[in-house]
């Protein structure tokens, strides 16, 4: 059974990898991603924990991307307040 748990464990891993890549792809894409239910601290929140997971797995150009599309929602931001 403890073979099992490792297996479901290693699976579960593998799909959040996959999810987060995909996640990544979407976002850096030419399109539009978000959802209009999605607000700009939204948004930065979501791409902050996309920027830790690929801290962790030393992704840092993918890194620097999310800065990127990060730095525009927040002047977005920045100018739905002025």
């Amino acid at each position: 059974m403890k073979g099992l748990d490792i297996m479901t464990q290693e699976a579960m891993e593998n799909y959040l990898d996959m999810t987060l890549i995909d996640a990544y792809e979407v976002l850096t894409s030419n399109e539009d991603p978000w959802p209009n239910s999605f607000k700009p601290t939204r948004k930065i929140k979501f791409i902050d924990q996309l920027i830790s997971y690929f801290q962790e797995k030393e992704e840092y150009e993918r890194c620097a991307e999310l800065l990127k599309i990060k730095n525009q929602v927040t002047d977005e931001l920045e100018n739905r307040k002025l």
